[in-house]
């Protein structure tokens, strides 16, 4: 009986393309999130609407709706969840979301919060009230 070797050229030429294709992907992904011309913002979504756009301000807000109250924080160059009155608190210890793309999600509540990067910085609406209803 013949032993099969555990890679052969083969394996090993598929291995490196992946590993040089991951590698440029991240390569790529990080200049495309570093990039200086884009402004970020933050939206808030309720189900799959969107129901608040906030920019960056170091303000915080709280959503109410139907019973839920979820609190946000819109930092310097960040954002994320302070507090939920969901069960598990998922959302809250998800952390600070600073590039485009990053996303908290609070399941039991329904409500998102997505950073967005925006290529016309004139777009950001301004602040809006600490609390608003949906």
């Amino acid at each position: 009986m013949t032993q099969r070797k555990l890679l052969n050229k083969r394996d090993i030429w598929l291995f490196l393309g992946l590993a040089l294709l991951a590698l440029l992907a991240f390569v790529w992904h990080g200049h495309w999130a570093a990039s200086p011309d884009t402004a970020l913002h933050a939206e808030v979504s309720v189900g799959r609407q969107v129901v608040w756009v906030a920019p960056f301000t170091g303000e915080s807000a709280t959503f109410e709706y139907g019973g839920v109250r979820v609190a946000f924080s819109f930092g310097a160059g960040a954002a994320g969840f302070v507090s939920s009155n969901c069960p598990d608190q998922i959302c809250v210890h998800t952390g600070w979301l600073h590039l485009p793309g990053q996303m908290a999600v609070c399941v039991p509540n329904r409500t998102a919060l997505l950073i967005v990067g925006e290529h016309r910085p004139g777009h950001i609406p301004t602040a809006t009230p600490d609390t608003f209803a949906y």
